[in-house]
């Protein structure tokens, strides 16, 4: 690590957290760091961790609160809500032919946040933000299952295959489900994007 700091690098300073570690087996710690900047003419600094209401903000924690469709307390300690981009796809158009079109996107390899549904909110590349309900997983009720993020926007028609689109998980509804019929599957659609709605006007 030195050889790529001092060598490669050519570096002035290290600013790193309290807890950070390296080399093999992570046998390094922030005061071999220190000792190796005198060494090496390079100072070093470590920062105490970002704490809300007296706990840690981690990304570990952020990853374990999405993993269970926790939304709400991962938007708090990203002060963001997570967001997924990619390109939308063409699918097998299941959804217009029942009144929910979807932009496909591909999760690629974001962090896998529960499987669901959610109130979303889609920011498209000409800055236009749309408000609507998403499936993040493997479409239960459809052969074969594929994992994507399927939202629907509300209000809106027009073309989005090719494009980057960004979207927010602002809300976890609930898991996904298999339906033994159509009619059932568009009922708990309409269901959650009456919900949807409401939580994303509040």
């Amino acid at each position: 690590m030195t050889e790529r700091l001092v060598a490669a690098l050519r570096v002035g300073g290290v600013v790193t957290g309290e807890d950070f570690t390296f080399g093999a087996r992570k046998s390094g710690n922030v005061e071999i760091l220190r000792a190796l900047g005198a060494v090496h003419g390079f100072s070093t600094q470590a920062i105490g961790p970002v704490t809300l209401d007296g706990e840690p903000v981690s990304s570990s924690r952020i990853r374990a609160h999405l993993r269970l469709g926790e939304t709400r307390a991962a938007t708090r300690l990203l002060t963001r809500p997570f967001a997924i981009q990619g390109v939308v796809q063409h699918g097998d158009k299941v959804g217009r032919t029942i009144g929910y079109p979807t932009a496909n996107v591909d999760m690629g390899k974001y962090l896998r946040p529960a499987y669901g549904i959610y109130a979303v909110r889609g920011r498209l590349a000409d800055g236009r933000v749309l408000d609507g309900a998403a499936n993040l997983g493997i479409r239960p009720s459809f052969d074969p299952p594929k994992e994507l993020l399927e939202p629907h926007f509300f209000d809106f028609a027009g073309d989005l295959y090719g494009q980057r689109i960004e979207v927010e998980l602002v809300d976890y509804l609930r898991p996904e489900a298999k339906f033994d019929s159509l009619d059932a599957l568009v009922a708990q659609m309409d269901a959650d994007c009456a919900r949807a709605r409401v939580i994303l006007r509040g």
